[in-house]
């Protein structure tokens, strides 16, 4: 090793000594039998590490009393899959961040593209890479002996086996873009009787749906939103039919007067569904603070829950003329769809 390697060693050696003194009442003596030097193969650098317990330890201590130390080996122990690795990856990361978990499951059949970086805490030399690896990249960063089981292959097949295989998928977070894909996870959260997160970034807001699978295992998909959807072939569909049903799922309440513009304009001047990276970050603490709640047996319902900063923000948003110039749009979007 290098002068320079060895000097940062050392340096890292005494901060995490003097830490885990506070934490664990180590000392220097006894150091050796607990730290170690792996290459991490996220940054291919000799990093200083405690042993799995301790490395733990120091990086859960700031929960305690929010979390006691019982919840948080709970925490650890439980498998999340988190499907869609966009806005997804918020919640995966703060998840992991939180948890330090064992295991987790991911899947995105999709690459990193430039223009996903508005959203992601990712960097351009991730561009190109699938978001499978790149994700797998920040989480080893955070828990370096978490077990990341992830797959670009999202066909039923696939997912099947992501959710079945030991250690079994224990609560599902759907962050997936195709309406075929949501479907299919709805379908096999049912049959398991697991719950299922999904939260959408809209503007400057989120919306939260929680669905309590596990508590009540046959109820209808999407909170009832879209009736006998099980039964459509969405490849049949054609992508006017498609957008209907995404604003029919998502509705038109707390949209602010841009998100309705764009809404309209989805195709047009728009390619697709905006999202800002600041909403998919808040998003993404939601779905972790809901799973930790959830996994801990907090009494959290079946539903759609709404995080308005329009609303707790703007001091106009509800005034009589913003109401009608949004009013306006939705009557337009519902006139271009023939939407009832």
């Amino acid at each position: 090793m290098t002068n320079l390697l060895i000097k940062r060693l050392q340096n890292q050696k005494q901060q995490l000594l003097e830490e885990l003194w506070d934490v664990a009442a180590f000392d220097d003596t006894s150091y050796d039998t607990f730290a170690q030097t792996i290459e991490t193969h996220f940054s291919n650098t000799d990093t200083q590490l405690p042993l799995p317990n301790l490395c733990f330890e120091l990086s859960t201590v700031r929960n305690r009393n929010l979390i006691t130390a019982a919840e948080q080996r709970k925490l650890k122990k439980t498998v999340v899959g988190f499907l869609g690795l966009s806005v997804g990856s918020h919640s995966a990361l703060t998840w992991m961040m939180e948890s330090r978990a064992d295991t987790i499951k991911i899947a995105d059949p999709d690459n990193l593209d430039a223009v996903n970086l508005n959203r992601l805490r990712f960097s351009w030399g991730d561009i190109g890479k699938t978001k499978v690896d790149v994700v797998k990249t920040y989480i080893a960063q955070i828990n370096p002996f978490v077990n990341i089981v992830g797959t670009t292959n999202v066909s039923a097949e696939s997912m099947i086996t992501l959710f079945d295989t030991s250690p079994k998928i224990k609560l599902v977070v759907d962050a997936i873009d195709s309406m075929k894909g949501k479907i299919l996870l709805r379908k096999l959260a049912r049959q398991r009787h697991l719950p299922l997160i999904s939260a959408a970034d809209i503007g400057d807001n989120v919306m939260l749906d929680i669905e309590r699978y596990d508590l009540d295992p046959q109820p209808e998909l999407f909170l009832g939103r879209l009736p006998g959807i099980d039964q459509v072939n969405i490849d049949e569909l054609s992508t006017i039919e498609k957008k209907k049903l995404i604003i029919k799922l998502v509705g038109f309440k707390n949209n602010s007067e841009r998100m309705l513009n764009s809404l309209l304009n989805i195709g047009k001047s728009v390619s697709t569904w905006p999202q800002l990276g600041a909403t998919a970050t808040i998003a993404g603490g939601i779905v972790a603070t809901s799973i930790k709640k959830i996994i801990l047996g907090e009494k959290v319902k079946s539903g759609r829950y709404y995080l308005l900063l329009d609303n707790l923000l703007v001091s106009d948003i509800n005034l009589e003329d913003n109401k009608k110039r949004c009013d306006k749009i939705i009557k337009k979007i519902k006139y271009e769809l023939s939407i009832k």
